[in-house]
């Protein structure tokens, strides 16, 4: 492949998959019956033929066309709900979690089934709705194709939107003020929780909401790119809180003192 302005992009993505998989370059120069050296000049190279790229791709397990695509591609793929599927979710919120364990957490019918104590009827009913809605379709022995691609993405604060967030927000509330319930679930697992009140000027809270922004950009496109390399299943979901507000949260009541 003669192509110097695009061989550098490939082989700096394909640097991001060996280091996501944890696999050296030794590893890999076993793997292709070549020196360590040669495969680190192979990978800094400026230029380099088609072969050499599709024989690294098989060595460490991705397609060469998703390697492409993942080289070209600036943003993260979503799946924007239409406004009738928003509009039914919004007064239906329980079909939406029905079509989020399944879609986004890969939940299975009998598991759904059995966590929820559901009919069969139920769960029929559900998927009749989700495939009336054009984001399904069923076929036989309960398989199911789906019509929509991407993680589901709101494009405003629409109904659903609220809910979603107000069920979020007294989820994360309920976590935080319940004893020993945050570091349970953040036992042995990266992760943490920060309120910070700083005393800033208005141009230094625009810098830094811009950087939370570009931050946020970032490891969308990260998120998108390990999901389609390794597959959710192999991925840990993480929440993301993250504010600037121009207030201050804690207040209490301030009582007479007897």
């Amino acid at each position: 492949m003669k192509n110097a302005s695009n061989y550098p992009l490939l082989m700096a993505e394909l640097k991001k998959i060996l280091k996501r998989k944890k696999i050296k370059y030794s590893d890999l120069a076993l793997e292709l019956d070549m020196s360590e050296s040669s495969i680190k000049r192979l990978m800094s190279a400026d230029d380099g033929s088609l072969s050499k790229i599709e024989a690294i791709c098989e060595a460490v397990g991705i397609n060469f066309f998703d390697l492409a695509l993942l080289a070209k591609e600036d943003k993260p793929r979503n799946f924007y709900l239409t406004k009738e599927q928003d509009a039914f979710f919004a007064k239906n919120t329980h079909y939406f979690y029905f079509f989020t364990l399944i879609y986004e957490e890969f939940y299975s019918l009998s598991q759904i089934k059995k966590k929820y104590k559901l009919t069969e009827k139920s769960m029929m009913k559900y998927l009749k709705k989700l495939e009336d809605l054009e984001m399904l379709e069923r076929h036989p022995n309960n398989k199911i194709k789906w019509l929509i691609q991407g993680s589901t993405a709101l494009p405003e604060l629409t109904g659903l939107g609220k809910h979603l967030m107000r069920t979020s927000m007294r989820n994360f509330s309920d976590l935080i003020l319940t004893d020993g319930a945050l570091e349970k679930e953040l036992k042995g697992k990266e992760g943490s929780f920060r309120i910070s009140e700083l005393y800033l000027k208005k141009e230094t809270v625009k810098r830094y909401r811009m950087e939370l922004d570009e931050l946020a950009e970032k490891y969308a496109k990260e998120s998108d790119r390990e999901e389609r390399i390794y597959g959710k299943n192999e991925l840990e979901l993480y929440t993301t809180l993250v504010s600037v507000l121009p207030m201050g949260l804690y207040s209490e009541d301030i009582p007479n003192l007897s």
